[in-house]
This record gives structure tokens, sequence and C-alpha cells, in this order.
């Protein structure tokens, strides 16, 4: 057995303290005068044994509880049976400077009480021993062993990197290191918060390197950031109001109260207001821009958050176009109906070609195809269609009075989309348009009986299978769709 502290030891000499006590401990006792003590003697030699077995507990007692006083104090402990490592040392320190040791530990961030730790170890060592001071950056710089000196340097300069390596990767960048050295005593320590996502031990099974693991943790998990931005329409348009949507999460076990939510725009910082979030929830909100000019535009959101800041902003960019490329696909000859609907916005650039000579390669420079009154679909353009839809275009489809049902049906199945039963040739009128959805949304202003809704003389019977994603957008007075939507 060994002590950790052995000077506490000296302390043991408290123990004559309560021996000098016991032995010089005199009781006064007070004479009585009886007429005769010949009953009292037995009593008298029955009560001092018992009184000096008592004393001498006592005495025992006390000794006990100052020597465990003392050997508490010393710490002892026993050693393990392992031979002292003799010679220079080569050692590889790892010190975690991802954004998540941006937390807070008591009153100095992670990333700080982490660059602490390690010059505590370097300094533990002697001047001729060997370091490496890594992080998640991999610079070259932090591939070799430099001395100690050196070391401390590079520690002070460590800096937050958005930069994350897993354990794993980490421990073989260390031994790599390690083994450049002929020196045989080898260590590595890792200085970390040991986030979940990078704690992958599993992953490394070398046992050749000593491997020493120093955690940290924040006082408290405190952070906020914007989750997700969206556009509530797909495309921007000119000169007209286009509504962004926000989410932003509260991460923290507290309610977040005035969170600063600010937009940066055309080279403009646009206060939007400030949010109350729930704790460990979120809160979506919807900012108003409107876009002047065509062309790439770039954006940032930010909020204010403290400690952790590195998601505090969020970037983004879209693109509003000049015009809308369209390509009307026609059976043979175009349709006035549509060149005429066209024709009263400048904003689309329409193109008519007949379905028998199209260049498939020019597809992806639409925004919007129309199959106008087709009789038959081949399998080449059918195929073309379905590729351009899953490239995020956008495919509108007429059907012809004469169509192949069949033919259309299979067209349909692997979009997919409702199929074609039959053809109704009886007059139906629109009676429903939907004003939730992105199109006739805030259309109308008011929405009266004396709204004058399409009326057709024929109709496609459609089936109405629940997982086709349909989303109607104009309706008939039965029920049945005029016109729908598939995502």
């Amino acid at each position: 057995m060994q002590f950790l502290y052995p000077s506490f030891l000296w302390a043991l000499l408290a123990l004559a303290i309560p021996i000098i006590i016991h032995l010089f401990y005199f009781r006064r006792f007070k004479k009585v005068y009886f007429t005769n003590v010949k009953f009292l003697k037995e009593v008298k030699e029955e009560t001092s044994a018992r009184r000096k077995l008592k004393n001498l507990l006592v005495l025992l007692m006390r000794l006990a509880a100052i020597a465990m006083l003392v050997l508490a104090f010393a710490q002892p402990f026993i050693p393990q049976n392992v031979a002292v490592q003799k010679g220079d040392k080569s050692v590889s320190i790892f010190i975690d400077n991802s954004f998540s040791m941006n937390a807070l530990s008591q009153d100095v961030p992670l990333i700080e009480k982490a660059k602490q730790r390690a010059r505590e170890v370097v300094n533990a060592y002697a001047v001729e021993d060997r370091f490496q001071i890594l992080t998640n950056d991999f610079e070259g710089r932090h591939q070799r062993l430099v001395s100690k000196e050196d070391a401390l340097t590079l520690i002070d300069e460590i800096k937050p990197t958005p930069s994350v390596k897993e354990i794993s990767k980490t421990l073989t960048r260390q031994l790599q290191a390690l083994n450049t050295s002929n020196l045989e005593n080898k260590s590595a320590y890792i200085i970390s918060d040991f986030q979940k996502n990078i704690t992958d031990f599993q992953n490394f099974s070398d046992t050749t390197m000593e491997v020493n693991l120093i955690p940290l943790q924040s006082v408290q998990e405190k952070n906020i950031s914007i989750d997700t931005a969206y556009f509530d329409s797909p495309v921007q348009m000119l000169n007209q109001t286009n509504t962004l949507v926000i989410r932003v999460r509260n991460y923290s076990d507290e309610a977040a109260e005035n969170v600063r939510l600010s937009l940066r725009h055309e080279g403009q910082t646009k206060p939007v207001g400030t949010l109350t979030i729930p704790a460990r929830s979120s809160k979506t909100d919807t900012i108003n821009i409107t876009v002047l000019r065509t062309g790439w535009h770039e954006a940032e959101l930010s909020i204010t958050d403290y400690p952790v800041q590195f998601d505090d902003t969020y970037f983004f960019s879209f693109n509003v176009a000049k015009e809308i490329n369209t390509l009307v696909i026609n059976e043979a000859q175009g349709n006035k109906y549509l060149d005429a609907a066209f024709g009263g916005i400048s904003y689309f650039k329409v193109t008519n070609q007949p379905s028998r000579s199209l260049d498939y390669a020019k597809f992806p420079t639409y925004q919007l195809i129309v199959m106008n009154g087709l009789t038959n679909i081949s399998s080449g353009l059918a195929s073309e269609l379905q590729q351009y839809v899953r490239s995020g275009g956008n495919l509108l489809v007429f059907p012809g009075v004469n169509a192949n049902i069949n033919n259309y049906k299979s067209f349909l199945h692997d979009f997919p989309a409702n199929e074609l039963v039959n053809l109704e040739r009886e007059e139906h009128k629109v009676s429903d348009v939907n004003t939730e959805e992105f199109i006739f949304k805030d259309v109308f202003e008011n929405k009266t009986s004396r709204l004058k809704l399409p009326v057709t003389k024929a109709n496609y019977k459609l089936t109405n299978y629940g997982g086709r994603g349909e989303e109607r957008l104009l309706s008939y007075r039965n029920g049945s769709p005029f016109l729908s939507k598939y995502r």
C-alpha cells in the first residue's frame, strides 16, 4: 500500500492526546460516611471493574477515529503491478475545436478549457519529450512531432472550425504520427465533449497505443438555430411579393424569448421581428420579399444567439428568370386557345412543336412542357418526360378527344397519377376552386356565386387511387376533378 499524500501521516502523533487524557484523568470522589460498609465492598469492586472496561473502550474508539481521519487525508492506494515507463516519450494530443466546443463551461467556452487541459498535459512531461498537437482541421503542420515549446505555441493558435472528424479517424492519425518516432513510450490524449455523432471507438481496434480520454461538458446545453428556409411558391416572380418560410429551432430545455430575426438582401439588412420559441420545439415565421430584378439573388437570414453562434446565419440563393421557357407539344398544329392564354403574359416564351419532331436534348431548358391533345404517347417520349419531371420539370397534360386510353393509362401510371377511364360527352360546370393552393392563392379577393368558372362539353373520368398524391385545383359540381396536380 502507498499513500497519495504521505505527509499527512505525521498527524498520527495526535494519537497521543487521547492516551494522555486517559492516563491523567482523575475522578474526584465525594466521601460519604456510613455506619457499616460491610455490604458496600462487593458493590465497589464490581463498579470499578466495569468503569475500567468502559474507559478502555472509549480510548480505543477515539484512537480509531483519529487514525481513520488521518488515513482519509493521506489517501492510501494499492499500486498496480505495472512497470514505470522510463526514457523519452512521444505524446499526441487531440483538441476538439468543432463548433460544439463553443458551448460554455461555467464562464469560458469549452474550447478554451480544452486548450488549458492540453497545456497541463504538455507541462507534465519533460523538455526532451516530443509532441503532436492535432485538431479537426488535420493541417499539415499538425502531422509531425514537435518540441515542448512549439507544442504550447500550436495550442495557443487553435481556433474553432466547422470541420468534424470521427474519433476513429483521429486515433488513426495520431497512431501514424507516433509511429514516425523511434521512441518506445507512446501516449495519445483526446480532449473533447465527445458528441454522439463522432464517438465511434468500435471502428478503432489497435491496442499498441495508450489512449487517454479527457471529457469536457458544458454547464447547460443552450442553442438556437435556423433549421430551414424555403419559398412558399416554386417560382419567384419579378415585381411581386414572394413569401419566404423560416423555421427556427430551440435545442435547449428552456424557452427562448426575444430571439431577433433579420434578413439581408440586396446589400440591405431588414429586421423581421422577434420570436419566442418553446423549449425543445420550433417556431415557423414568414417574410415577404419583393424582387426588383431578374437573375441570381444571394441572401442570408440571421438570429441572435449565444454562446453557440455557428448556426445563427442561414445562407440561400434563388434565381428569378427573365422569362419562362415553355414547350407546347402538339398532335399536328398548335392550339389557338393556348396561344391566346400564354400570349397575354409576356413572361412566357412559348415554343410550339409537333410530337413527331421533338429534340429531347432540349427538354431540360424548358421550365414547363404542355402536352396538347396527343392521341398516343410514344415510349421514347414517355421515358423522356418522366425523366424531365423527376429532374424538377413541370408537365401539363391535355389528352386528345380521341386519345388512346390504354396508352395514357400506361403513361400516367408510371408517374404515378390517376388514370383515364372513359370520355363522358356531357356538359359539366366547374364549381370549386382550391384557393389554398399556390396557383390560386391570393388570386380572388372575394369568392362569390357569380364567379364565372369553366364549362366543358366533354371530359375524361379519372380513377381515384388514394396513393397517387392528387391535389385537386378545380372540381366539378359532382366532385370529380377538372384540373389536378401531382408531385
